[in-house]
C-alpha cells in the first residue's frame, strides 16, 4: 500500500487482515472441526443478520466517505474527519462491518475456528492499522479529533 509523508502509514490492507483470518479460520475448522452454536436456524438467523448489518453499515460508510469527497483507502491521508453518518456511533464502521461479516460467515457455516479467529485479526487492526490512523487523525486534527474521540467510541 502506498504511504506519504503526511498519512497514516498504513502498511496492511485490513480487508487482506480480515480475509486471512477468516481462511486460516476455515482451513483450522477443516482439519479441527468445532461447531460454535448447536445445530439448528438459530446460528443460520444470526449469521444472516450479521452479515446485512455488515453489508449495511459498510454501505452506510462508503457514501459517508464519497459524499465527503476524501480517500477510503486507510493508507492515505485524510482530507477530512469522518464524523457523519455511521462515524456519529462508531471511529471505525468499516473494520466493524468486517468484523461482523466474519462472525456471520462464521455462523452460517456453524464453524468456531474462523469465529475465534475474530480475535487475532481485531487485535493486528487495533495495533497495525487503527493506532496509526489515530495517531495520523490527533496530528492531522487536533482537538477536533481529541473531542470526538471522547464523544465517540472506537468500535461501538
Amino acid at each position: 500500500m502506498e504511504t506519504g509523508p503526511e498519512g497514516p502509514g498504513v502498511r496492511l490492507p485490513p480487508p487482506a487482515v480480515f480475509l486471512a483470518g477468516l481462511g486460516i479460520g476455515f482451513l483450522l475448522q477443516r482439519r479441527w472441526p468445532l461447531a460454535l452454536l448447536p445445530a439448528g436456524i438459530l446460528p443460520r438467523l444470526l449469521g444472516g443478520l450479521a452479515i446485512l448489518l455488515a453489508g449495511a453499515l459498510a454501505l452506510w460508510a462508503f457514501r459517508t466517505f464519497h459524499r465527503a469527497h476524501t480517500t477510503v483507502r486507510p493508507d492515505r491521508a485524510a482530507s477530512t474527519l469522518m464524523t457523519q453518518g455511521p462515524f456519529r456511533f462508531t471511529r471505525n464502521p468499516l473494520y466493524l462491518s468486517l468484523a461482523l461479516l466474519q462472525a456471520g460467515l462464521a455462523l452460517l457455516a456453524h464453524a468456531l475456528w474462523p469465529a475465534l479467529m475474530l480475535l487475532p485479526v481485531l487485535l493486528v487492526i487495533r495495533l497495525h492499522v487503527i493506532a496509526r490512523e489515530e495517531r495520523h487523525l490527533l496530528g492531522r486534527f487536533g482537538p477536533e479529533y481529541q473531542a470526538y474521540c471522547r464523544t465517540v467510541r472506537r468500535w461501538f
